[in-house]
């Protein structure tokens, strides 16, 4: 993947996102293995597990509204 996305184009489409599930939690870890603090954490593309290189349908529809 050459194409680099910024930080708030991965933050604003995760967080709009009702198929989002982190990595971590999908693994069955939970979040305080890794001291996610609810405060400091954020949801973003690259941390679900649908992301997958960035071929996720979700984020490719998202994505291309914002090079209009």
């Amino acid at each position: 993947m050459t194409e680099k996305y910024t930080e708030e184009q991965l933050l604003a489409i995760a967080k709009e996102c009702n198929e989002f599930e982190h990595i971590i939690n999908a693994m069955g870890y939970g979040y305080s293995l890794l001291n996610v603090s609810p405060k400091d954490y954020k949801r973003r593309c690259t941390d679900c597990t649908h992301w997958l290189d960035a071929s996720c349908r979700i984020f490719l529809s998202e994505i291309s509204q914002w090079h209009k």
